[in-house]
C-alpha cells in the first residue's frame, strides 16, 4: 500500500468516525430531551395537575362527551399547554379557550379578605402578558387555530352581551383556576346552559382558604348550586392538596 493509499484510507476512517460521533451526538440530544420531559412530568411542581389532565383525557375518551376545553386563569400556560398537547390529538374537533385578565389577580376584597384567609393571594399575582402566553404555546408546538384567548376580568368579559364569548358553545371540561371567591362566581354563572351530563368541572383552588366551606371556591360552588337547583354534581377526582374535580350529574 502506497503512502497515498494509506493517507486517503485514514481520511476515510476519520470521516466515518466523525459521522458516527455526529449521529451519537444527535441521539444524546434526543435522550436528553426525553429525560427533561420525564423530569418535568414526574418531578415538577405541576405533577398533580398533569396527573388529573391525564385522567380527564381518559374519562372524556371513554364517555365521548362533546364540547370544548375552557380554562379560567391560565398564567404562563403550563397546565393549559399540557392539556392541549394531551387532548388535541384525541379530540380533533375540540377547541381550547384560555380566559384570563392577563394582568394577574384583582385586589382581594370582601369575603376574599376576611380574617386574612387570602391564602397569600394578592393583586397582580400570576400576571402574564397575553403575547407571552401565546408565545409559550407556540414554543410548545400548539396549533393556534384551535386556541382562543379571551382577555378581561371575568365579571366583565363573561357578561351576556360582552361580545367576547359569543361563540363558546358546549363545554366538555372547565378548569377554574381563578383563586378567589369573587372571580369564581361569574365563571360558574357563565357555565349555566353550556354544560352537559358528564361534563367535568375542575376547581384548582378548592381547598385554599384553609379548606373552609364558607370561603373561596367551595362557597362559590355551594351558592351556585343553590341558585341553580337543576344542576347536580358528582365527585370525580382530587389533585394535590388544593384541587377537586366534579362531573355533572344533571343540568
Amino acid at each position: 500500500m502506497t503512502i497515498f493509499d494509506r493517507f486517503f484510507g485514514w481520511r476515510s476512517h476519520v470521516e466515518r468516525l466523525s459521522a458516527q460521533v455526529e449521529q451519537q451526538s444527535g441521539q444524546l440530544e434526543v435522550l436528553a430531551a426525553k429525560v427533561s420531559h420525564l423530569e418535568d412530568r414526574l418531578l415538577s411542581y405541576y405533577k398533580n395537575r398533569f396527573d388529573v389532565v391525564d385522567k380527564l383525557a381518559d374519562y372524556l375518551v371513554g364517555t365521548e362527551i362533546e364540547g370544548d376545553y375552557l380554562e379560567f386563569g391560565v398564567y404562563l400556560g403550563t397546565t393549559f399547554g399540557y392539556t392541549y398537547r394531551t387532548m388535541a390529538p384525541l379530540f380533533p374537533k375540540m377547541r381550547f379557550v384560555a380566559l384570563d385578565s392577563f394582568e394577574g389577580l384583582p385586589e382581594p376584597k370582601g369575603l376574599d379578605k376576611v380574617d386574612n384567609y387570602t391564602s397569600g393571594f394578592y393583586a397582580g399575582q400570576f400576571a402574564c402578558d397575553i403575547a407571552d402566553f401565546a408565545r409559550n404555546l407556540r414554543t410548545g408546538g400548539a396549533d393556534m387555530t384551535r386556541i382562543s384567548m379571551i382577555k378581561g376580568w371575568f365579571d366583565e368579559s363573561l357578561k351576556p352581551g360582552s361580545g367576547k364569548t359569543g361563540d363558546v358553545g358546549k363545554i366538555a371540561a372547565a378548569w377554574i383556576d381563578c383563586d378567589l371567591y369573587e372571580s369564581t362566581v361569574p365563571v360558574l354563572d357563565f357555565l349555566v346552559g353550556r354544560l352537559s351530563v358528564g361534563s367535568v368541572i375542575l376547581f384548582d383552588d378548592w381547598r385554599c382558604y384553609r379548606n373552609l366551606a364558607d370561603y373561596g371556591q367551595q362557597r362559590a360552588c355551594r351558592e351556585w348550586l343553590e341558585r341553580n337547583p337543576q344542576i347536580k354534581l358528582n365527585l370525580f377526582v382530587d389533585f394535590g392538596f388544593h384541587g377537586q374535580a366534579f362531573t355533572v350529574a344533571a343540568c
